[in-house]
């Protein structure tokens, strides 16, 4: 999923409004637990949780908490915060599709030019629901989200200037948002792809880490959820909540909360946990993650649909992904940013 850069907010006075940013290793370590999750819940799944579904909100609510601080804290010239965004995802994103819609043509992998054209113009989360969808961009419902997040937060910023009021309104628009879910799914009977791919519901993953996060900012994150073990302990309790026996949007009424209090409540922990994820191997997946993400979904389809042995084609994925993030994603990035 996208890059927002692993950065942190450190206030200098309670209200962080004059705040450096620095780069905390652990958020990029989030991310990269985050595809980890992910690339082992596809390729070897575990039976009675499903992980690439619990690494997807892994990746929202750590988005959620960047975009708190980087839009609402750091205030972020939107101009420029949206030009960067569009040379982080955008290149990598055209590549992919067009690669994949060339090598996939007449495999079990049908493409259809009106699923690439949704997946480009980040619209595919609903016409994959109501319109068309082939199976190689099925994820990109959640980057479709994502990016709707960043409009949605980006004219909050504009319109309220109250930290506080932003505050209620996001917490209002995320209990809506899962109300809504529990609603599709239980009185409705929406299926999950029907109910939970849906920016309407699945935006409150987001809403509430940002709203965690500016509670922290502001200093008015309660004693007890800055605890030296919160950040763990949540963690533990939102996997366990993601099993499997327990019902869909249990999911996201609880645990999605529970990782949204972990991914802030980071800062407080002890170093083992800190350090675990600021370790070069996580870290580097974490810089590796958006490339990552967008290949694996073809080579996953294999495994899943045609039998095909996990391991050379989770190798095909870093092969893909790799050549992805050296040769396409970071020089049109670093060109863009510096030309644009």
């Amino acid at each position: 999923m996208t890059d927002i850069s692993a950065t942190h907010v450190v206030p200098s006075r309670p209200v962080a409004d004059r705040a450096a940013r620095t780069r905390l290793a652990y958020l990029d370590g989030w991310r990269g637990l985050s595809i980890a999750l992910v690339l082992i819940g596809h390729f070897f799944p575990v039976p009675g949780i499903n992980l690439g579904v619990l690494g997807v909100e892994f990746f929202f609510v750590l988005s959620g908490r960047l975009m708190g601080e980087i839009l609402f804290i750091e205030r972020y010239p939107l101009k420029k915060f949206f030009k960067r965004r569009f040379s982080r995802i955008y290149p990598a994103l055209l590549v992919f599709v067009i690669v994949a819609m060339v090598a996939l043509s007449g495999t079990f992998i049908a493409f259809k030019w009106k699923a690439a054209l949704t997946a480009l113009t980040f619209t595919y989360n609903y016409a994959g629901i109501l319109v068309t969808r082939a199976g190689a961009l099925d994820h990109i419902w959640s980057l479709c989200i994502e990016e709707h997040a960043y409009i949605i937060l980006a004219l909050i910023s504009v319109i309220v200037s109250s930290r506080s009021r932003v505050v209620v309104l996001l917490l209002a628009l995320a209990l809506l948002a899962m109300a809504n879910g529990a609603v599709s799914y239980w009185v409705f009977g929406m299926g999950y792809e029907a109910t939970y791919w849906r920016t309407d519901v699945h935006i409150a993953s987001i809403l509430l880490s940002a709203s965690i996060c500016l509670l922290k900012a502001d200093g008015r994150l309660p004693a007890v959820f800055r605890g030296k073990h919160v950040a763990l302990a949540a963690s533990i309790c939102a996997v366990v909540l993601f099993l499997d026996r327990v019902p869909t949007p249990i999911h996201y009424l609880f645990a999605v909360p529970l990782l949204a209090l972990a991914v802030n409540a980071l800062d407080f922990s002890p170093r083992y946990l800190t350090g675990l994820l600021s370790s070069w191997p996580m870290a580097t997946l974490g810089l590796w993650s958006y490339s990552l993400y967008l290949w694996q979904q073809p080579f996953y389809k294999f495994v899943y649909e045609q039998g095909s042995a996990p391991i050379p084609m989770l190798a095909g994925v870093f092969v893909c992904a790799l050549c992805s993030y050296y040769v396409i994603e970071r020089p049109a990035r670093e060109w863009l940013n510096r030309n644009w």
